[in-house]
């Protein structure tokens, strides 16, 4: 009989507990002979699992398919290997995984979802079943766990009677119809079941003037039927495995074109993501509803479990998933190729708090909500922008902050990589780099770092006027005028639709653009007589740049203005050109929608080629909540991505807690 060394390989983003505890799990069968390991790659930090075994050739087949059982589907992974050894390198002793980890246990697995998960299983709707595989029972709170199948079947009666679901200890409401916040800013005067193809009237929905502006909440789906996804909404194989996945994160997807009841642009969709949603879900499937609307709305009875585990918003990044803003503690391994020169900071946003701390081997960091505490909002963050102050279309920007810090942070974070083989006598700063940092939260700019770790703001992206009224009044004192007075003339109610426009502080730079750009291409219905928000704009802008087939698009003009310190957008050239094409008659919505995009990222490919020259752009970042927007994303890895490969730093998010550990490598004194 012969015998064979075999090593099966798991090459992830970043560590999964889950697939240390199997390691752990298969180090126990010594029939096998097993030794387990884990490496990383400094360059890239990916973490590379695997299980060595020494057997015959029988064996290792099942073992084989043992392995490909129980190591399931991870967002996070990105290769499997199986080959033939000549000897062992791993170890015999067990992984040390932390406790308390948030990826474990496991809320199922492969080995007890099929029996609860399942109707036609004797154990369906036992939600306590106990599986010594990932440990799921144990993961449940008080109140789950005193649940019974009838409790669970009730739920869902309740639910298809009263069209709507409490279920405080997840934190959520679960809704049949659209909730009446999702309702006033879609525009419905009716709800329509998303399940069955018949209109349901309610008669307290009435489409009545707004008198004052609803933030908009982009709609939260759960997806009851799996297998109806793909009539539903447009996803992608990749989309499939990550909703899949045992992460079960939220995915921003756009609805199927000319869907009858699904009337927002685009959705954040996921699947049942713990034991009671499974069981729900699987009833609900039964009565043929093939989605449920999802709310989060925390109260005194939602369990610890539901508020440390907040739903994982991934977007697709350089081939690579990322969180766009991380809402979980964590810690990754103290970087070494810059050095790390505070022991601590934070970073605040809009809604949460991230501090980090810094030891000799790691760097770790806690969020919380800033409304979960009163004392956060009285500690002011180093890193709080000033308010980003409104812009004309003039040469002078003089009125744009000039302040860098949270772009230079997301600078820093991207690049840091560890490699516990090197250690630099001396220190180490970033050098060569620059970052297109766009977000939502704060000033859109390209910031770069010379041959001296200098640091310079090439272009900041300007807000725009807080109304519509402003916004045209800035068109009519620029060269735009006479084109602005022919939109008028040729399209009243689009011209009415942008004087009504209202504009936060808070919206983001280029989700203001993209806003008012959908007004002026007509893109949003006119017959409301509600006020829409900047994010509901932007969203139904980028789904139409999603919705385009092709890559050939017109040319849509992005001229820089150099002010006094740096360069801007004269926005209204922008603007100016959208109306042009308008006026040409172009009713191919999402062609232009789609130009503005390409020819955006274009032009900051050739604002890129200008920085190489001047510094030598060796690493160039992006980040910032803004990369979420799929169209702009591919577009820059189109444009630029060719001769400057993007940098993103895989065990980060984009928007959030990267900013706080960038903050750690600041070279200036922090104010």
């Amino acid at each position: 009989m012969s015998m064979h060394n075999i090593r099966f390989d798991f090459v992830c983003q970043r560590h999964v507990p889950l697939y240390e505890h199997l390691c752990n799990q298969y180090l126990e069968r010594s029939e096998f002979n097993i030794s387990i390991g884990a490496e990383s790659e400094p360059q890239t930090s990916k973490i590379r699992y695997f299980i060595e075994a020494f057997a015959p050739q029988a064996q290792l087949e099942s073992l084989a398919d043992d392995i490909a059982s129980d190591f399931l589907l991870s967002v996070w992974l990105l290769d499997t290997h199986i080959q033939r050894i000549e000897q062992h390198s791993g170890q015999r002793k067990p992984f040390n995984i932390k406790p308390l980890h948030s990826g474990l246990p496991l809320n199922f697995c492969q080995h007890c979802q099929p029996k609860f998960g399942d109707n036609q299983h004797p154990s369906f709707g036992n939600i306590n079943l106990q599986c010594h595989h990932c440990m799921g029972h144990e993961k449940l709170s008080r109140d789950e766990k005193s649940l019974t199948q009838t409790d669970i079947a009730a739920m869902a009666n309740r639910l298809l009677s009263h069209k709507s679901l409490p279920l405080p200890i997840l934190g959520i409401t679960l809704w049949l119809t659209p909730p009446a916040a999702i309702l006033s800013s879609t525009r419905q005067s009716s709800t329509i079941s998303p399940n069955a193809d018949k209109q349901l009237t309610n008669s307290s929905q009435t489409n009545t003037p707004m008198t004052k502006t609803i933030k908009y909440q982009r709609p939260r789906i759960l997806v009851c039927n799996p297998n109806s996804l793909n009539s539903h909404f447009i996803v992608n194989d990749s989309q499939v495995l990550a909703l899949s996945s045992i992460e079960k994160p939220l995915l921003r997807v756009r609805p199927s074109s000319e869907h009858p009841s699904l009337l927002a642009p685009l959705y954040d969709i996921q699947f049942a993501e713990n034991r009671l949603l499974v069981i729900l879900t699987e009833v609900l499937r039964q009565k043929g509803i093939n989605w449920l609307h999802v709310t989060s709305d925390i109260e005194p009875h939602t369990s610890q479990e539901a508020l440390l585990n907040k739903p994982l918003r991934l977007a697709s990044i350089n081939q690579h998933w990322l969180p766009i803003t991380t809402l979980s503690d964590g810690s990754i391994p103290l970087p070494t190729n810059v050095t790390c020169l505070h022991g601590e900071h934070h970073y605040q946003d809009d809604q949460h708090t991230f501090k980090v701390q810094s030891t000799k081997t790691d760097i770790n960091w806690q969020v919380s909500d800033n409304g979960a505490k009163s004392s956060t909002s009285a500690s002011a963050s180093p890193l709080t922008l000033p308010p980003v102050l409104a812009s004309s279309c003039a040469e002078d920007s003089n009125t744009i902050t000039n302040d860098i810090t949270t772009s230079l942070c997301a600078l820093n974070a991207a690049v840091l990589r560890c490699d516990p083989n090197k250690n630099h006598h001396k220190a180490q700063f970033v050098k060569h780099a620059a970052v297109l940092y766009f977000s939502q939260q704060n000033a859109c700019q390209i910031v770069t770092l010379d041959s001296q770790s200098n640091p310079e703001l090439f272009f900041q992206l300007p807000t725009l006027p807080t109304s519509g009224y402003e916004i045209c009044h800035s068109l009519s004192e620029s060269p735009q005028k006479c084109l602005l007075d022919k939109f008028k003339q040729l399209f009243p109610a689009e011209y009415n639709q942008l004087l009504d426009l209202h504009i936060q502080a808070d919206d983001g730079a280029l989700s203001q653009l993209m806003a008012v750009a959908t007004l002026i291409i007509g893109a949003y219905p006119v017959e409301t007589a509600q006020r829409v928000t900047v994010t509901e704009l932007a969203d139904k802008f980028i789904a139409l740049a999603m919705s385009h087939h092709g890559n050939n698009a017109p040319r849509i003009d992005f001229p820089l203005t150099k002010g006094a310190a740096h360069r801007s957008l004269n926005w209204c050239k922008t603007l100016g050109t959208l109306m042009s094409f308008k006026l040409a008659g172009e009713t191919n919505l999402a062609k232009l929608a789609f130009a503005f995009h390409d020819s955006f990222a274009d032009y900051l490919s050739h604002w890129v080629e200008h920085l190489d020259q001047n510094i030598g752009v060796k690493q160039l970042v992006i980040a910032g909540s803004e990369f979420a927007n799929p169209v702009l994303t591919e577009r820059v890895q189109l444009r630029i991505g060719k001769n400057f490969p993007l940098v993103v730093n895989p065990l980060l998010d984009l928007d959030g807690v990267n900013i706080a550990i960038g903050g750690l490598y600041l070279k200036q004194r922090r104010r």
